[in-house]
Order: C-alpha cells, then structure tokens, then sequence
C-alpha cells in the first residue's frame, strides 16, 4: 500500500490557526464567566472562594479545555479510521 500524500503545509498552517485561535476565545470566555460567577453567586459571597476566583477560573479553563481536547482525538481519531 502506498502511503497518503500529506496534506500542504499551508493548509496546516491554516487548520492549526483557526483551533488555536477558537481554543483561546473558548478560554477567555470560561475564564470570564467563571470569575463572574464566583463573584456573584450567593454560595460564595463573603467565603474564601471569592479570594480564590483565579484558581477557579483556571480550574475552569482547564477543564474546558481537556473535555475539547478530547472531543478533537475523537473526531481525529474518527476521520483517520482508528479505533
């Protein structure tokens, strides 16, 4: 069997942008939004979660993106006929 012909380095390139450039604007807002809410939320209020909210937005960041990482092997993983 031959080997497939990779793709043009251009398109990479392109590919490699567009995710990274999503990924960032998907962290920016969980980071965002997860500093609001522990600034807001009644639960945390007065507590040292509110002191804390750079640690639970980057939990939330980290998070968000380990669950897209794994959606993007699997979609790999799925369009390269792998297991």
């Amino acid at each position: 069997m031959s080997e497939p012909t990779p793709a043009p380095a251009w398109q990479t390139i392109m590919i490699s942008l567009v995710l990274t450039g999503a990924l960032v604007a998907v962290a920016y807002y969980v980071w965002i939004y997860a500093n609001i809410g522990v600034r807001q939320s009644d639960y945390t209020k007065g507590t040292l979660l509110t002191d804390l909210r750079f640690f639970v937005g980057l939990l939330a960041v980290f998070l968000a993106l380990t669950v897209l990482d794994r959606i993007i092997n699997f979609v790999k993983s799925k369009i390269s006929g792998e297991h």
